[in-house]
């Protein structure tokens, strides 16, 4: 879904015109203009310079070893590592989660296409040759020999000062990795090694597909019961892509990696048989539903399809079903989006109605966010993200995710967080990725002005006094990858070239996060 990166590759922006008109009356803090602000910001300026102090920064120069790693957490003000005791804690981040001490490119998604888009936009090979070096290094040099997983995800990193792995020693991959490119070109054998992996010590059982999102990193120790849809989905399309390379055409377990996706839509067709509903159900076992957990499923498996299916129509027709199911228990939940509410994010499996979880909220909200729960604009993204597969083969059906889409951009165009609101950098870029994808779209400039309000008001957040790395959070200090600080530099690139005219939008990683 990149446009224009060498990262991502292309996607066509379907641009059609939309017309449900914007909310009326739903400021919680005042509307907001970008004139409240005395200065246009140079957003594309300020995305160099974020760039050039993690480039001269915020790479490995610690213990023994020193790589070409990027760190995950900085002091603003020392530009070096920092803990927890001199950071804090985070609102909505478990402390298990966070990357303190180094490197883990999966918070750092943002950065890499940021990097190669700016050696293409000024010329300069500096940009792109530095996240080469990142991605290169990080998979060969932190791969368990043992298991072919990596030092990466929702609970390790690697860690600068003993040059090893760090956090909870649980792998768990936190999304859908968008640059499988490059990695085969700089390092094929690792990239091989990881999807041979997540079917070898990810999944369990491999008759019945039964897995955890948690597996052990250095030896063999998967989980079981914990087989979350967007998980399912997400490993597919690494095997599918596996799969579908000309460098692998010669592996000799290459066939297991089509082995791997039919035993895993297997196990998505059995949860969905669980609840009274007809859902598919969270994990094995769970009352409750997700429905964004199974658009993901939707949407990756939907990206792994022609991957496949020369090699075997059957599955790919199996894959296509198992999607399109997902899409039609997607609005028969009790979304309240168009209504002026949002999105229903949690189900109960028997009733199929909103409900409270642990963590997991009912429904979306403006503002808050943090593990289990969500915004509007994240939700939005996902919603036209998906919209976007859609529209030319099943146009009605994208339709609707498209209305959704519009009414979570509608939501963002009257209102501002109170000033004592908690806000990280990830909430700003979801917006802006939103309300750009939403002009894209509709060619409504009130989109366009409403994301430029909202880039100006995240950088008097999170860049104040001229430092080029952002905040944590407004709560905050420091700089942390987790909060989605290179996600808000990344947004505020796609931001400049908006408002430039240009024809693109870079905003893929955006659909492609954990939640």
């Amino acid at each position: 879904m990149d446009k224009v990166d060498k990262v991502t590759g292309v996607l066509t922006i379907l641009w059609i015109f939309f017309l449900i008109p914007p909310p009326m009356g739903t400021a919680t803090s005042g509307q907001g203009t970008s004139q409240e602000f005395q200065q246009a910001p140079d957003y594309l300026e300020l995305a160099r310079k974020y760039a050039d102090a993690m480039i001269e920064h915020g790479r490995d120069l610690y213990g023994d070893v020193h790589t070409p790693l990027f760190a995950a957490a900085l002091s603003r003000e020392s530009l070096q590592l920092g803990s927890k005791d001199e950071f804090g804690s985070i609102q909505g981040v478990r402390e298990n989660d966070r990357s303190l001490g180094g490197a883990n490119p999966w918070d750092h998604m943002a950065l890499y296409p940021l990097l190669y888009h700016l050696s293409e936009n000024s010329g300069d090979p500096v940009y792109a040759e530095k996240a080469k070096h990142a991605l290169e290094y990080f998979f060969i040099h932190t791969q368990s020999p043992e298991t072919g997983l990596l030092a990466w995800g929702d609970h390790l990193y690697w860690d600068f000062r003993n040059n090893s792995i760090g956090g909870y020693h649980h792998h768990e991959i936190a999304g859908a990795w968008p640059f499988w490119d490059e990695v085969y070109e700089l390092a094929p054998d690792a990239a091989w090694r990881f999807a041979l992996g997540l079917w070898n010590h990810q999944v369990a059982d491999q008759e019945t597909g039964d897995f955890s999102r948690h597996a052990a990193y250095s030896e063999h120790g998967p989980g079981k019961g914990s087989d979350f849809p967007r998980y399912a989905g997400q490993m597919m399309l690494v095997w599918a892509d596996a799969w579908s390379r000309p460098e692998n055409a010669s592996r000799t377990d290459r066939v297991e990696m089509l082995r791997a996706i039919r035993v895993m839509v297997n196990r998505m067709e059995r949860n969905m048989e669980i609840g009274a509903t007809g859902y598919l159900v969270a994990h094995d076992g769970a009352d409750y539903v997700w429905p964004f957990s199974n658009l993901e499923l939707a949407r990756s498996v939907w990206e792994a399809i022609p991957l496949v299916s020369r090699a075997d129509a059957q599955l790919a027709m199996q894959m296509k079903e198992l999607a399109l199911r997902q899409d039609k228990n997607f609005f028969k939940a009790s979304h309240e989006i168009l209504q002026g509410g949002g999105f229903a994010t949690t189900l109960h499996s028997e009733t199929g109605e909103p409900r409270v979880r642990s963590m997991n909220e009912p429904f979306s909200s403006t503002w808050s966010t943090g593990y289990g729960h969500g915004i509007h604009a994240e939700y939005g993204n996902r919603v036209l993200g998906r919209y976007l597969q859609l529209a030319e083969g099943y146009p009605d059906l994208a339709e609707k995710y498209k209305t959704f889409g519009i009414a979570a951009a509608n939501k963002y165009i009257a209102v501002k967080p109170d000033p004592e609101q908690f806000v990280t950098p990830r909430i700003f870029s979801n917006i802006i990725a939103l309300l750009l994808e939403a002009y894209y779209l509709t060619r409504d400039r009130q989109y366009l002005e409403r994301a430029d309000f909202f880039g100006r008001l995240g950088i008097s957040y999170f860049l104040e006094e001229g430092n080029p790395l952002p905040k944590a959070s407004n709560k905050h200090e420091h700089y942390e990858a987790k909060t989605g600080g290179a996600d808000f530099m990344h947004a505020l690139c796609a931001l400049h070239h908006a408002l430039d005219g240009e024809e693109y939008i870079n905003l893929y990683w955006n659909r492609k996060r954990s939640w």
